[in-house]
């Protein structure tokens, strides 16, 4: 069975016990990474939204990209989605946190 780290409204964090992989799940978007993947994304997830708090006029407005690896392909939301988003990430570092000092 998986291990939640954190969840709200708009999504959740967990660990799958095979591999190990952390499955950030958010609106209709889903992504599997490994600690280090996670620890990236979190990062550059962090900045875009500090960016935007300052500088975004509507929070409602789907505007800010994410870009991907992927070529042409980022992931749009608003700053209410990101926030939300940016919340799964934090609370779910903070727990691999405290396991990490329990172990």
């Amino acid at each position: 069975m998986a291990q939640f780290f954190h969840h709200n409204a708009y999504g959740y964090c967990a660990r799958c016990p095979r591999t190990r992989h952390l499955h950030v799940c958010f609106g209709n978007v889903a992504i599997a990474t490994t600690p280090a993947e996670f620890a990236e994304f979190r990062s550059y997830v962090s900045r875009t939204w500090q960016y935007h708090c300052l500088h975004t006029q509507d929070p409602e407005a789907r505007c800010i990209a994410l870009r991907t690896p992927v070529c042409r392909l980022a992931l749009v939301f608003s700053l209410v989605e990101l926030t939300q988003l940016q919340e799964i990430l934090e609370n779910t570092a903070l727990l691999l946190e405290v396991e990490q000092l329990l172990q």
